[in-house]
């Protein structure tokens, strides 16, 4: 489609997709030697940023939402540089790089190096055995008719003890899922295709080592968590919304929420909004959602359920994260790492927990430590029910068991998130395809979001400039190229 003068585009959500796609649109169409188009980034909260929030308080820095990224997507580092925050990178801790497990009534170290692996506590020998069978074990292609679950995945290919102790809390501290009811392929694409190249997840990873190695990345095993280092900004996560926010200016409107809409005769959409009680109408070429998914099926339910009945399939897990602070000599433990997770034949509520003031020393006041507990998820929906009280008198049970020694915390924040991480569930890949067909039948419209194909804050900078790219593309009328 070409449009003879400057287009309006409207993008549904200020969080980390919706700004970042914004900006990306601005700069691709100047690359291209285009007009960028009138952006309109509207955002039913009176702030940016979405999950991205940085709490201050009394000497403490707690997120409220997403802890950091990786530092292995090559758009996130793009994006850091756009906006000039090379400076204000914060890097964890080296001690990032060790991580516990809560097994068998003690916190475990895992052990990177397969080999040390083998040797350490963490898994029965009797599972050890079953593990390294996995190198026989007949690998399976992925079909459209058999949606192998994360559970099933791993049973299959390292044994019911390795994925009650590895691989479920794994996928807790990520998706905070059910792993019995997740897609395999959607959340973990890389693993499958890792079975698929390889054969087996052991011999893949000894030949993926060698790369690893040479490129200065410390080897793990398959399951025991995501390669690239943990890393923040000074000031904490909000620093990077904020900085995105003030590259858009006044293309930003918050305390706008799109509610509806409604195709217009020749192309395009009336964006019908709602501001400070008072309704209005946009015009707009094209329109980006980038909103959760329930948000996006609400939107478009009026103007085409079929759209947004499988948008409104796309579930969400509960999550409490509560932040404790303590003065250090209350607590005997040394939180020499990242911190921990709980497999769940544990019989803990707690899903894990992060040691954040050994990651960011100066997330804490001198002599004070800082942790930060996940509780709830898709299998513990009803934690969302507890009162502040209990909430905090159930979690400091749990700490001190796993910690041993833990005096009354100086510091307590508690954060609720009815729908905190998006769920890639059974059928999701078909999902996406009903989603497209839809969207094809809709020129101008389009969906961006961790509810659809990746769920970091890596995944939302990477797919920001893959639907720039497109809708520039479109409205240049031409075929974007791909987006590397």
């Amino acid at each position: 489609m070409t449009h003879s003068d400057r287009p309006t585009v409207v993008i549904a959500g200020a969080g980390i997709s919706g700004l970042a796609t914004a900006l990306a649109l601005n700069d691709l169409a100047r690359e291209r030697g285009l007009t960028p188009p009138q952006l309109q980034v509207l955002e039913p909260d009176h702030r940016v940023g979405g999950k991205i929030r940085t709490i201050h308080a009394d000497g403490f820095t707690c997120e409220w939402g997403v802890n950091g990224f990786l530092n292995k997507e090559p758009r996130t580092t793009e994006l850091c540089q756009r906006l000039a925050l090379q400076e204000r990178l914060l890097p964890a801790a080296a001690a990032f790089n060790k991580r516990y497990i809560y097994t068998r009534n003690k916190l475990r170290p895992v052990q990177m190096h397969p080999l040390k692996f083998l040797f350490s506590g963490l898994l029965p020998f009797t599972a050890k055995l079953r593990l390294i069978r996995e190198l026989w074990v007949p690998s399976r292609p992925p079909t459209p008719e058999h949606d192998e679950s994360v559970a099933d995945f791993a049973r299959r290919r390292v044994g019911p003890v390795a994925y009650s102790t590895l691989v479920d809390p794994m996928q807790t501290g990520i998706f905070a899922g059910d792993p019995e009811r997740m897609s395999v392929i959607s959340c973990f694409p890389r693993v499958v295709e890792v079975e698929q190249e390889y054969g087996s997840l052991i011999r893949g990873m000894g030949r993926l080592a060698k790369e690893r190695r040479r490129a200065g990345v410390v080897t793990q095993l398959p399951g025991a968590g995501p390669t690239g280092h943990l890393t923040s900004f000074s000031g904490g996560m909000q620093t990077l919304v904020d900085r995105l926010a003030d590259a858009l200016g006044d293309q930003v409107r918050c305390g706008t929420k799109v509610r509806g809409l409604r195709p217009r005769d020749g192309g395009g959409f009336d964006v019908l909004c709602q501001r400070d009680g008072e309704n209005e109408s946009i015009a707009a070429d094209g329109v980006i959602l980038a909103c959760p998914a329930y948000e996006a099926a609400a939107i478009t339910a009026g103007m085409d359920p079929q759209l947004a009945e499988p948008l409104s399939e796309i579930t969400y897990s509960p999550l409490v994260v509560v932040c404790l602070g303590f003065p250090a000599t209350s607590v005997t433990h040394a939180l020499d790492g990242f911190g921990f997770l709980v497999p769940r034949p544990e019989g803990l509520r707690m899903l894990g927990a992060l040691w954040t003031s050994t990651l960011f020393p100066e997330r804490a006041p001198e002599g004070h430590v800082l942790m930060r507990v996940m509780i709830g998820g898709a299998r513990d929906p009803d934690v969302l029910e507890l009162d502040d009280t209990e909430l905090t008198r159930a979690v400091l049970g749990e700490v001190r068991r796993v910690h041993g020694k833990a005096g009354d915390p100086s510091f307590v924040r508690i954060f609720r998130h009815r729908c905190a991480i998006p769920q890639y569930l059974l059928g999701h890949q078909q999902r996406l395809q009903r989603v497209q067909a839809r969207l094809d039948r809709l020129p101008g419209l389009f969906v961006t979001g961790n509810a659809y194909r990746g769920i970091g804050v890596n995944d939302c900078a990477r797919n920001a400039v893959e639907v720039a790219a497109t809708v520039v593309g479109w409205l240049s009328g031409e075929t974007p190229p791909p987006a590397s």
